[in-house]
């Protein structure tokens, strides 16, 4: 074992004899410098390499973090544009509502609107109602008609100084004089609610022979004088005798009444057949 170590130790001066003797005078000993050369350079061409790979890997990790963050940067940016755009969907929605309600209080000159927003519908028995954020405050009194453009959406049942409750039309509770809009038949009778917004109202009390067909518009008739003739309630589904056979029924799809409602009118003032109301 001595005597191989030995061998290796002295193979190992040699060389380092001849790299010296290379690397002080190369064109004296070509052919050692030859040798070196060629021992050296594998050496020297994966020292590169790898420094190489080193360099480059450390740029593509640069690159690759300079993209996260302008990623992040453009997902940031795109998320403002998103709620951007929400809030001008929103303010344009509003517009057009409050458009279409100046549009109706400019056709109506006879009305005095009190523009007044849903603050939301009542839990539990009085579920068939809802709250406004305008009272008596503001005029708003009992039994005034509630609507929008659309048409009618119930009467005022409770007014307070700063808010009011009113009694959808679709309200068992809610009874309403009406007639039917066809010029060549103006039958009357009363409509009322029966309860949930997908069901259609009743419009009873109207003549047996009454001349009402699928697809007339049914109005307020005015005559109890609480709330304006001609407001929209809704247009007939089907009409037929009653039980008796003595009167006639009709049933009404609601114009007006549907799930968020944000903003309705109150009639507090209305003139009528020469009459202030």
């Amino acid at each position: 074992m001595n005597k191989k170590y030995l061998s290796l130790g002295l193979a190992a001066a040699v060389l380092v004899a001849l790299f010296a003797m290379a690397l002080h005078d190369p064109l004296r000993f070509p052919v050692i410098n030859r040798v070196v050369t060629a021992v050296i350079t594998p050496f020297a061409a994966a020292s590169s390499a790898v420094g190489g790979w080193v360099d480059d890997t450390g740029e593509a990790m640069t690159t690759v973090k300079t993209l996260q963050q302008q990623n992040e940067s453009l997902q940031s940016e795109i998320n403002e544009l998103r709620y951007a755009n929400l809030a001008m969907a929103e303010i344009y929605a509003e517009n057009q509502r409050l458009r279409e309600m100046l549009n109706y209080k400019n056709a109506h000159p006879e009305q005095r609107l009190v523009v007044s927003k849903v603050l939301g519908r009542t839990p539990g028995e009085l579920s068939d109602s809802l709250y406004i954020d305008k009272g008596t405050d503001d005029g708003v009194q009992q039994d005034m008609a509630v609507a929008t453009v659309n048409g009618l959406v119930g009467l005022v049942d409770e007014a307070y100084p700063s808010s009011a409750r009113v009694t959808l039309v679709t309200s068992t509770r809610c009874n309403v004089g009406a007639r039917i809009l066809r010029a060549n038949s103006r039958a009357v009778g009363i409509v009322t609610g029966r309860g949930g917004n997908n069901v259609p109202l009743l419009m009873e009390h109207l003549q047996r022979e009454a001349d009402v067909l699928p697809g007339d518009v049914v109005v307020t008739s005015g005559y109890s004088q609480n709330h304006p003739a001609g407001i929209v309630i809704g247009t007939v589904k089907e009409s037929s005798l009653d039980a008796a056979g003595l009167l006639r029924n009709a049933t009404v799809e609601p114009a007006a009444v549907r799930e968020g409602l944000e903003e309705v009118f109150v009639v507090v003032w209305h003139q009528q057949d020469g009459n202030v109301k």
